[in-house]
């Protein structure tokens, strides 16, 4: 399998070389913006882009709900599950364009600061280093 690897520091302005890539430009984009919270999230703030009202697809929603954890979390097992399950929920849609036929997203912590986010998409993966 094919791999490459993105670091991202959070308390730094993005490089513009993660956006040399359409995929990585892609990936970045869609879990780094902020999806609007659902409901269940309970959240005063609920965030999100203001288009998507405008989206001819009902729940056609920009960005990522990585943002609660940032506000919340711990690093813990369910965490981890909920970094994996909101990345994943924020780049499905590059299957349903058909940018990709297959996607699976997996998390682990490497310390209390970093989340590692491993994309594969169409088999090859994309580990995705993440600091803050």
């Amino acid at each position: 399998m094919m791999s490459r690897r993105l670091v991202i520091d959070l308390s730094a302005p993005l490089p513009l070389a993660l956006f040399a890539d359409p995929i990585d430009s892609a990936i970045v984009l869609s879990l780094f913006c902020d999806a609007r919270a659902l409901p269940d999230d309970r959240q005063t703030d609920p965030r999100g882009w203001w288009g998507d009202v405008l989206a001819g697809v009902p729940y056609d929603r920009w960005g990522s709900r990585l943002w609660l954890l940032a506000q919340r979390a711990k690093n813990t097992p369910q965490t981890l599950r909920d970094a994996a399950h909101y990345a994943r929920e924020a780049l499905q849609w590059m299957v349903d364009d058909g940018v990709a036929r297959s996607l699976d997203v997996s998390a682990r912590a490497a310390g209390d600061e970093t989340l590692l986010l491993t994309i594969i998409l169409d088999g090859s993966a994309i580990d995705l280093e993440v600091t803050t």
